[in-house]
């Protein structure tokens, strides 16, 4: 299986949807979901499609999982991307960290764990947000982001 990040997306009838992640990169793989709103898929398709250079200071992605209840943000992260510039030759680093849910009956050490980082590029990032963007409003089955380099 060539190295990616594929994104998939089902919806609910309110806005959300459950937001499913499988990564490949060298030699790991992993699988997980978190759920999302429709808008913050947009937002982030969007951000990435203008995104050049990506910012050095705040990298640009999405994180979701269980929120606090207190609203003080999210206390288990279960799916989180995150884009940054990687040296200054125009490659993308992708880093994507899979957990799975620990209830509140489950052991913490039970939990799965993957993080890693992808490797691209801006044109593949460009595409990436375009299928991101059909993804979120029901144009496409899956979003594919892949590894160069």
């Amino acid at each position: 299986m060539p190295d990616a990040l594929r994104l998939q997306f089902e919806r609910d009838t309110d806005g959300t949807g459950e937001l499913f992640a499988g990564i490949h990169s060298s030699g790991f793989a992993g699988s997980g979901s978190a759920w999302f709103l429709e808008t913050e898929l947009l937002e982030l398709a969007k951000k990435l499609a203008v995104a050049f250079p990506l910012p050095d200071d705040a990298p640009l992605g999405m994180h979701g999982g269980f929120w606090s209840k207190s609203g003080g943000g999210i206390e288990q992260e279960h799916v989180g991307i995150t884009f940054y510039p990687v040296g200054s030759t125009g490659q993308v680093g992708c880093r994507v960290k899979l957990n799975t849910p620990v209830q509140e009956h489950d052991r913490a050490e039970g939990q799965s764990s993957l993080t890693v980082e992808l490797l691209t590029n801006y044109e593949q990032l460009g595409a990436f947000a375009r299928s991101l963007e059909r993804l979120a409003i029901g144009g496409a089955d899956e979003a594919v982001l892949e590894a160069v380099g």
